[in-house]
């Protein structure tokens, strides 16, 4: 899961550089929407939503994948993929409080030595990201990255509650739906007053993959493991994206980390394991 979420920032980077924001996230969740239509059809009557789950269901669906990936693609638009994924990192953190706050989940001192390590991992290697030709407006991306990194740590929760009545399959295919029909008019919108627009195969593949390894394949493994761990053990792993993502960037734009970042990098694995092994145990 966190190595095709981590993928997604730099193929997203990708597709924004032919197409705009709305019309990006419409294509990924309507690709996402057909393929899961077509896998599951045979089987929709077992998708069947509660009328007193459906208020949870739209609330969750409204703050993801609607708020994260309207902050999330408006974040990486005007900061880098590697910066985009380190602030993504902090979703742990979020998790952790909107646990302890909706679930009343108990968190035991392993766990936070776990956050410690990994945020301060993350604080190595965002402390030396250098400005670049691809973050035009680093600071804008930040904050709405932010926001998106709040968006999440919640729907660690609400999701995590949800699980425990519905399948991951339910809850990916409500979320494609909604975010379908959501995205629609704000991407038909785009398209008239964006004129400087183009589509590639480039461009497509890139689409292609958001749609199939980060809305469907990403989203099924994410919420099959808040059906069986804590909400804060799963999203400590998120502290792992930064380390995929800056990887891939190297290999498709050249960005060479530092040692000390390498030295970050490895501080986040070590927080994820300080989290991890407590649990086995």
């Amino acid at each position: 899961m966190t190595v095709l979420f981590g993928l997604t920032f730099v193929a997203s980077k990708i597709a924004l550089q032919g197409i705009g924001i709305f019309q990006l996230v419409f294509l990924r969740h309507f690709f996402a929407f057909v393929l899961l239509t077509a896998i599951l059809w045979r089987n929709r009557n077992r998708f069947y939503i509660a009328k007193r789950d459906r208020k949870q269901f739209l609330l969750l669906t409204l703050i993801e994948p609607i708020g994260y990936f309207i902050f999330e693609t408006i974040g990486i638009n005007f900061t880098t993929p590697s910066n985009v994924s380190l602030i993504i990192a902090t979703i742990p953190v979020f998790s952790l409080l909107f646990a302890l706050w909706i679930l009343g989940e108990k968190v035991n001192r392993y766990a936070f030595l776990g956050i410690f390590f990994s945020l301060f991992g993350v604080y190595l290697i965002v402390s030396l990201q250098e400005k670049s030709v691809l973050a035009p407006k680093p600071l804008l991306g930040n904050i709405f990255t932010l926001g998106a990194a709040i968006s999440a740590g919640i729907y660690n929760s609400l999701c995590r509650r949800l699980t425990q009545t519905y399948s991951p399959w339910t809850i990916t295919y409500a979320q494609a739906i909604v975010a379908t029909f959501v995205f629609l008019p704000l991407a038909f919108n785009e398209t008239i007053f964006l004129g400087d627009s183009y589509f590639d195969l480039k461009i497509f593949l890139s689409i292609l993959y958001l749609a199939i390894g980060g809305s469907v394949t990403a989203y099924l493994i994410l919420n099959y493991t808040l059906s069986k761990l804590p909400t804060y053990k799963v999203a400590i792993f998120a502290n792992f994206v930064p380390v995929v993502t800056i990887f891939a960037s190297w290999l498709i734009y050249g960005d060479m980390l530092k040692s000390v970042q390498f030295i970050g990098a490895g501080m986040v694995i070590l927080g994820i394991y300080l989290t991890y092994i407590r649990f086995t145990k």
